[in-house]
């Protein structure tokens, strides 16, 4: 399943950027970095919860600014109280993006396509062998302050659940390019409300503000994320963190604070800290998960 990824996403849009005409290629034309990530989040009042830790790695190849791939894949273990099975889940991620150009608008469509899929060892199998595409279409004006897009996820689950997603979105960037306010709509649908907590739909609204601080010195951050997420959301797939929410509850809002450092010219430092809220409502448990997250970004 994980070469059929490959096959999908990253060569559509390997096939459609080898189709342009080219001269003097060269690996300068090729922007290449990795994302190396690390999650620990730590339940409090879950009867069922106890930590959970997922570490994941994610190269990204851009061409010019034609279109690109993405791989990724990712390891978590979930720990369980009261002798429970703890699960250890292993995915893999592909996706694919080309870039098309108009006279007519002022910047770029982009063509999207991920892939995921997810193994582990769920006694229930209720969340073990996912596999979710995603399609999506956006668009930034070249001056970087007015983006949109309109995103879908379909996603398979064992025992009759097929999960539909869909994300617009619309992001404003202001303050010369110092600031940028994004806001996601989640409209979720399940196929089954029996196998998602008896819900048959769930809306959540996912928004975030970024600020990019005037250079200083070396201990001087690069950028301040305030983000949050308000209403109610199962069974998601977030494309920007490349992330599917298999093993969640039902996610009853959410709020997070980021700071991010430049290292180096080439490397980047991302810090989080956050507050998740969820319901189990099979047994009307209603919990948080503090965490904390870390990102290493390289440029090659």
């Amino acid at each position: 399943m994980f070469k059929h990824l490959y096959i999908v996403s990253s060569g559509i849009a390997l096939a459609l950027i080898a189709a342009q005409p080219q001269l003097h290629a060269s690996e300068n034309d090729w922007l290449v970095s990795t994302d190396l990530t690390t999650t620990y989040g730590n339940y409090s009042g879950s009867v069922s919860r106890s930590s959970l830790i997922s570490s994941g790695l994610v190269l990204r190849a851009d061409y010019l600014e034609k279109g690109g791939f993405a791989l990724g894949g990712n390891y978590t273990v979930l720990s369980a109280k009261g002798g429970a099975n703890n699960i250890n889940q292993q995915g893999a991620y592909a996706s694919g993006h080309y870039n098309l150009y108009f006279d007519a608008l002022p910047g770029p469509l982009t063509l999207r396509l991920d892939a995921h899929a997810i193994s582990n060892n769920d006694l229930s199998r209720n969340t073990d062998n996912v596999s979710v595409f995603a399609p999506q279409l956006s668009f930034l004006n070249y001056g970087k302050n007015f983006y949109f897009d309109l995103g879908y996820a379909y996603s398979t689950y064992r025992n009759n659940l097929k999960v539909q997603q869909f994300t617009p979105t619309l992001g404003f960037g202001f303050n010369d390019g110092a600031d940028w306010i994004q806001a996601r709509t989640y409209l979720i649908k399940p196929s089954n409300a029996a196998r998602a907590q008896n819900k048959s739909s769930t809306t959540a609204l996912d928004a975030k503000w970024m600020h990019w601080f005037t250079p200083g010195s070396a201990m001087m951050p690069e950028k301040l994320i305030v983000a949050g997420l308000a209403g109610e959301r199962i069974y998601a797939v977030d494309g920007d963190a490349a992330t599917v929410y298999n093993l969640t509850d039902v996610q009853r809002g959410s709020a997070s604070l980021g700071v991010q450092w430049k290292l180096s010219a080439d490397t980047s430092l991302l810090l989080m800290a956050g507050n998740e809220a969820y319901s189990n409502n099979l047994i009307n448990n209603r919990y948080n998960n503090r965490f904390a997250h870390l990102n290493i970004s390289t440029q090659w």
